[in-house]
């Protein structure tokens, strides 16, 4: 008989530790067994976080994980991820701290607490030979799929910060620190806010906008700018490859529109016939207006001639 220790014996033999509380204490029993599923893979993997030296300046443990690694890890998708995610914080076993712009953020994995009236369901839960067991109650979780999930954690799809609705995404983070470090005007960051999803969905750095603002804030008022970028980033069909080239034309057209609509109404051109009788008059007070003064003294003498006549008669 070989009595040696074989690898593959060693590997058949590794289980995670799934603490029995989960099934006694009301407070953890309400959590989805994928979660509880999770707890138990990422207690496992405090020791390799000892090895990577993932601790605080308190000796605490903390994982360095973005949802799309967890997702490898726990073998599941990603909206799954986030749900388990809030599950875990809702009970306090799970933490995140955000760490800033360029660092990924620290998950601490928090000790379950468990109550006096918990000692006593644990133990017959031990001792009851037709009680669920663990395995038993957790086997759904390798059997699951994406298509079991609740239809809005289907389409519910995120960064790697996210925890709950609450927080605010790696989007929305570096829009707020670009406000801080610049002067680019609320409603303009207003309307990155709105549409930080669509800035994530097509991987729009807003530091690209920022830049284009300032290089063409001469150009349109603050207002005309934000219109101009809130039609980019709602009107434009597909992914926007290129904001600055979509941005750019939104302003062109924004300056076509504004030029339109300033330009003054023109007045339709009135023609009148002037009758040819007043031309005439006209040609004849110009030809009076022309006489040489000898020519005035004649045309006098010979009006006051007339006149002369005239009394006599």
């Amino acid at each position: 008989m070989n009595g040696k220790y074989n690898i593959r014996e060693e590997a058949a033999q590794r289980f995670y530790r799934l603490p029995k509380v989960f099934f006694t204490n009301e407070r953890y029993k309400k959590i989805s067994n994928d979660a509880k599923i999770a707890f138990a893979i990422l207690q496992d993997r405090l020791d390799l976080s000892i090895k990577n030296e993932w601790f605080d300046d308190e000796g605490n443990i903390y994982f360095l994980y973005g949802n799309q690694q967890l997702a490898e890890i726990l073998n599941c998708s990603k909206p799954t991820v986030i749900k388990i995610k809030k599950e875990l914080h809702q009970v306090v076993l799970l933490e995140e701290k955000r760490m800033g712009l360029s660092q990924s953020n620290r998950l601490y994995l928090l000790k379950p607490v468990a109550e006096v009236s918990d000692v006593k369901p644990i133990d017959q839960s031990t001792n009851e030979p037709g009680s669920l067991g663990g395995q038993q109650k957790l086997k759904s979780f390798t059997s699951r799929n994406q298509t079991s999930l609740l239809q809005e954690v289907k389409i519910f799809n995120t960064n790697d910060t996210d925890l709950n609705n609450t927080d605010l995404s790696k989007t929305e983070i570096k829009i707020h620190q670009l406000k801080e470090k610049t002067t680019l005007p609320e409603s303009i960051v207003q309307v990155l806010i709105k549409h930080q999803q669509r800035l994530m969905d097509d991987h729009i750095e807003v530091e690209e906008i920022a830049n284009h603002y300032f290089a063409h804030q001469e150009v349109l008022t603050v207002h005309q700018y934000a219109d101009a970028l809130q039609y980019s980033l709602e009107r434009t069909p597909g992914r926007i490859k290129s904001i600055t080239a979509r941005l750019t034309k939104a302003v062109e057209d924004k300056k076509k529109w504004l030029g339109i609509q300033t330009q003054p109404p023109q007045q339709p051109i009135r023609t009148e016939k002037v009758p040819e009788w007043l031309n005439q008059s006209k040609v004849q007070q110009t030809a009076s207006n022309t006489l040489s003064p000898e020519e005035i003294a004649t045309e006098k003498e010979r009006v006051l001639s007339k006149l002369a006549k005239r009394k006599s008669k």
